[in-house]
């Protein structure tokens, strides 16, 4: 029978070093299996595919047993997936953003902002000035600003994953005690090593394309909304060095050092190093571990010296306030919030919990 695997996608990702995927499920491979899903294009069995593959590159290979492997794995299918909203925007939509031009307008508009920045150094946004009168008013603005340009930041994503046709998924998630929106796009890996850059940091292209902006308008023009957009933008481009979480910037770090699995091999590690045992790891995985372990250390530390006390005192203030609709709204905002992370959070832990409980031994 001939084996047809021509919808697979292969793509080089390092010296003898393949991501081969069905769109949603994607694993490394060496050059050699690579050439096997070349050969297995539909107009040859099994065994033939076994001979070509023996006579170009020296190496036998069970072609049958490779493609049990790939069944296993979930490859031998397309995956069925019901179509979303964002399936309509195809590449060309959206093609135009990430093109030399649209680069050029950034650029241009970054020498702008730096130079309005340096003539009137006083539009760069400070904390101080962004202290309105009602503070209560600001805490609802603050996160109701936060929340749209958030959005936009994942649009980002959204429309650099169509430019390169990969489906993209938009969900709310947690990362440690930080409620996300989060863009998941699990078919870049079926894109070359160099494109998945632009799904990467598409986000911060947005955030970094509002700073710039905004900086232009309060050259000629003083907006209290304006400096709020620049603090928010700035704040989630900086949220995004975090990355001993799962950022923008983890994902471009691990892509450019080859680590597809660097969280989970770091975390494999330091489990090796705790419990006594001897393990072998890469140096930027070892490497990383420990920035794993300082980062989450100083990241609970900013939620129980920050975090917390923030909320209390928000709240607090609001309960002192009533009635009216800033305190009422402030209140719904942190409860919203709260309840959203917490239901996310104790749904990761169930499935986790569930995933370990029917792990065969």
């Amino acid at each position: 029978m001939r084996t047809d695997l021509s919808f697979l996608t292969v793509v080089a990702d390092g010296p003898d070093d393949y991501v081969i995927g069905n769109g949603e499920t994607f694993v490394n491979v060496p050059g050699v299996a690579a050439a096997v899903i070349a050969a297995l294009d539909g107009s040859r069995t099994a065994d033939e595919a076994r001979a070509r593959v023996l006579a170009e590159h020296g190496v036998d290979v069970d072609v049958a047993e490779f493609v049990t492997g790939l069944e296993g794995a979930g490859l031998l299918s397309r995956p069925s997936r019901p179509p979303n909203l964002w399936d309509r925007i195809r590449p060309g939509h959206v093609a135009w953003l990430f093109s030399w031009p649209a680069h050029a307008v950034l650029a241009l508009l970054t020498v702008a902002a730096v130079a309005a920045a340096v003539a009137r150094p006083e539009i760069l946004p400070g904390l101080s000035s962004l202290v309105w009168s009602d503070s209560l008013t600001f805490t609802v603005a603050f996160a109701a600003g936060s929340w749209i340009l958030v959005l936009a930041h994942e649009l980002g994503h959204v429309a650099a994953a169509r430019s390169l046709n990969v489906r993209a998924e938009l969900s709310l998630g947690t990362r440690l005690q930080f409620l996300v929106v989060q863009t998941r796009i699990t078919g870049i890996w079926g894109v070359p090593r160099r494109a998945r850059y632009r799904a990467y940091l598409a986000g911060m292209r947005v955030d970094w394309f509002l700073v710039c902006a905004g900086a232009c308008v309060l050259y000629v023009a003083d907006l209290a909304v304006v400096r709020l957009v620049m603090v928010i933008c700035l704040s989630q481009i900086a949220w995004q060095f975090l990355f001993f979480m799962r950022t923008d910037v983890y994902y471009a770090f691990a892509n450019a050092s080859g680590n597809k699995n660097l969280m989970a091999d770091a975390q494999a590690y330091l489990r090796a190093v705790l419990a006594g045992r001897a393990r072998q790891a890469r140096r930027s995985v070892r490497v990383y571990a420990w920035f794993l372990v300082v980062g989450r250390v100083l990241g609970l530390g900013f939620f129980a010296l920050y975090t917390v006390p923030i909320t209390v005192a928000v709240v607090r203030r609001s309960v002192a306030e009533l009635p009216g609709w800033q305190p009422v709204a402030a209140l719904g905002l942190v409860a919203a919030g709260w309840v959203l992370y917490l239901a996310l959070l104790g749904r990761r832990l169930i499935a986790s919990a569930r995933s370990r409980a029917f792990r065969p031994a």
